[in-house]
């Protein structure tokens, strides 16, 4: 039998401090989802509440039959997708090769990587950089400015430093493995939780991301990313709740709901993936922060 763990006051204060914050965390996020699926004027009488009075999915049923807003869907699809697997991909194949100590002017190459963290160019030359490469109003602009994430890149070479021996990558050679066996056959399966840490990262920031489609794609309103769609959303006075009458029922002030469930609808995708690659996460960022 295990003996059980004796509490301490500092065991109930910090308890008692991660609740609350989970709750301050929780709360914002559990408000959208009752928000989502009220009734607009129940809303507004009580917009605190902790539950929806009555349930509707007319604001659901209504964004099905929205162009605008699938459309918006299928291009935030389109993005995160391409745009995560050439960012994973740039970072992992660079980390490896920056890790492996047979590299010419590893150590010059490493600096002036890490010197990226604290000194760019800015917005401007990147816009620049952009436009004469012909890249704005097309899905390349969305996807290939931010390819390799400095930071992603660091934790993703500590990692492989740490955990990939190089004992193991010699006997692979001695066995007659080329370096690109050795590398897809070896190192990349024995790196999943530091490529599932650094796919969510990519994903998360692909699928967040509006000021770079505000920025790269100009008027293009048919390649806006759902983010973008909702930013405007919520800006418009139009859409934001302004009562209006029809036909003697009142229909613009479901717009208010209505926001709230193109967020919900957002944020709803990274809520069912993050579950399967928490453990990945955690220990993909612990190995490659701390071990560093």
């Amino acid at each position: 039998m295990h003996k059980l763990k004796r509490l301490t006051a500092f065991d109930v204060v910090i308890t008692a401090l991660m609740l609350l914050l989970s709750l301050i965390f929780i709360y914002p996020l559990w408000t959208i989802f009752v928000a989502a699926f009220s009734e607009p004027l129940e809303y507004v009488k009580n917009p605190l509440a902790l539950f929806p009075a009555h349930i509707t999915l007319y604001n659901f049923r209504k964004l099905i039959t929205s162009a605008t807003v699938w459309n918006g869907y299928k291009n935030t699809l389109i993005y995160v997708s391409l745009g995560t697997l050439i960012n994973v991909t740039l970072t992992f194949v660079t980390a490896y090769a920056i890790a492996m100590k047979e590299l010419p002017y590893r150590r010059l190459i490493s600096f002036l990587i890490t010197l990226t963290l604290f000194f760019s160019g800015g917005l401007i030359p990147t816009y620049i950089v952009v436009k004469n490469y012909g890249m704005l109003n097309t899905v390349w602009a969305m996807v290939l400015p931010g390819a390799i994430a400095t930071y992603n890149l660091m934790i993703t070479r500590t990692y492989l430093s740490q955990q990939i021996p190089a004992d193991l990558t010699e006997a692979a050679e001695v066995d007659g493995a080329g370096a690109f066996r050795t590398f897809i056959q070896i190192v990349t399966p024995l790196s999943k939780p530091i490529l599932a840490v650094i796919t969510l990262f990519y994903a998360s920031g692909h699928w967040n991301a509006w000021t770079d489609a505000m920025i790269y794609l100009g008027r293009s309103v048919e390649m806006y990313p759902l983010q973008l769609i909702l930013r405007s959303m919520l800006i418009n006075e139009e859409t934001m709740g302004l009562v209006a009458t029809e036909g003697g029922s009142i229909v613009s002030l479901y717009t208010i709901t209505l926001n709230y469930a193109v967020m919900v609808i957002a944020i709803l995708p990274l809520l069912i993936v993050f579950p399967f690659v928490q453990k990945f996460f955690v220990k993909g960022v612990m190995i490659g922060a701390i071990k560093g």
